[in-house]
């Protein structure tokens, strides 16, 4: 049996207790009749310590950026508020300080596989013809996460040292001044498993939740809900017969820069040339008060009517930041379902230490697990090949 609360630790890619919690998701579905697939990947692992910026008598904490490089010493500093002053320099050996306009959103990883804008890869290019020795952002409120401030730069690939602050009061454009950004980064052995409970074709229904956490946050909601959602479906299916093949997936890098799970899954199914027909993605379910909105893409109209009719859910709009869009983007037909106070309120409690586990409702993802099984079944029939 899953116990909820041994799953609710920290679990960023390459962790210990991402490592721990992938060992217990094997132990538990090996005897719900699945067979256990693991797919071993490399990914960076990242540690920090205390950093700061001082000048004169004032020191300021600073946070480094996730994945970021380490940077010590002495350094000019330059605030630029905007793009365009931004490629007005054409040479600074030093520490730029971004704020304002360009520190309203974060910025996707550095060449990020499923989406990559524009104006991101035009900032890119333009911080690395300038290559300074290390950017500090100004930031506040992220409008994506509950964090305050947020890291506008989360990416394993950028070899600049970056940090970020709520504020630097105080501090002013001078030469010499000591920054130290303790953060440090190292490769490590890490792997996707998959949970496969062969049907009669090898076309594949395809569960999926996120194993992986932000770092220094336990993920109750975001997204131990999923995974135990995923153990309730297996249980209550565990002696079923399909006409399709079961893969129960915990993505193993939703909250990861270099989605290492992911790519390594789409390599899977590419290598043994096995088709997806249809795809549910569980992300942040569960908490107390609130009910499960199923968002639909790429979706017959007839089934989904039937879904929302027959099997009382509740549709909600569509959202693309989670491991659906990687199979909606290929219109395979996709079910997202996630909280319905996601996007009002959770949103101000994922990826800090606020996700906790007594935020959860363990009746509500019972019942959801029910739900979704009867949606199985649906696709099962409707999807025969």
């Amino acid at each position: 049996m899953l116990k909820f609360a041994e799953i609710c630790i920290e679990r960023a890619v390459g962790a210990t207790g991402n490592e721990e919690v992938t060992d217990i998701l094997c132990r538990t579905f090996s005897k719900l009749n699945c067979n256990v697939n693991e797919l071993p990947f490399d990914c960076t692992v990242w540690q920090s310590n205390n950093s700061f910026i001082e000048q004169a008598n004032k020191k300021i904490e600073i946070f480094p950026s996730p994945f970021s490089r380490e940077l010590k010493g002495n350094f000019s500093i330059k605030f630029v508020s905007s793009l365009s002053e931004l490629k007005e320099i054409t040479d600074f050996k030093g520490v730029l300080v971004f704020q304002n306009e360009l520190t309203k959103a974060g910025l996707m990883p550095k060449n990020f596989p499923f989406y990559f804008p524009d104006e991101d890869k035009m900032m890119y290019e333009t911080i690395e013809k300038i290559n300074p020795n290390g950017i500090i952002a100004i930031t506040g409120q992220d409008p994506v996460s509950g964090l305050n401030p947020f890291p506008i730069f989360e990416d394993a690939n950028l070899e600049i040292p970056t940090a970020y602050v709520s504020s630097l009061d105080g501090i002013v454009e001078e030469n010499e001044i000591s920054i130290e950004i303790n953060s440090k980064v190292c490769k490590q052995k890490s792997k996707q498993v998959i949970f496969r409970k062969e049907g009669l074709s090898k076309d594949v229904i395809l569960i999926a939740a996120h194993i992986d956490t932000k770092h220094f946050t336990e993920g109750a909601i975001d997204n131990a809900s999923g995974l135990y959602t995923l153990y309730q479906i297996a249980k209550l299916i565990q002696n079923d017969k399909f006409e399709h093949t079961i893969e129960f997936v915990p993505f193993n890098g939703e909250d990861c820069p270099e989605v290492p799970g992911q790519l390594a899954y789409l390599k899977y199914l590419e290598d043994n040339n096995f088709n997806v027909k249809s795809v549910i993605n569980i992300d942040g379910v569960g908490h107390i008060g609130s009910e499960g909105l199923f968002s639909f893409y790429n979706f017959d109209d007839s089934l989904r009517t039937e879904i929302i009719t027959k099997d009382g859910v509740k549709e909600g709009e569509q959202w693309y930041s989670g491991d659906h869009c990687m199979f909606v983007f290929r219109e395979i037909p996709c079910i997202a379902i996630t909280a319905s106070d996601m996007f009002t309120h959770l949103m101000k409690i994922t990826h800090t230490k606020n996700d906790k586990v007594e935020l959860v409702d363990i009746n509500l993802l019972e019942r959801l697990g029910k739900t979704i099984v009867n949606i199985v079944k649906k696709l099962d029939t409707y999807q025969k090949t």
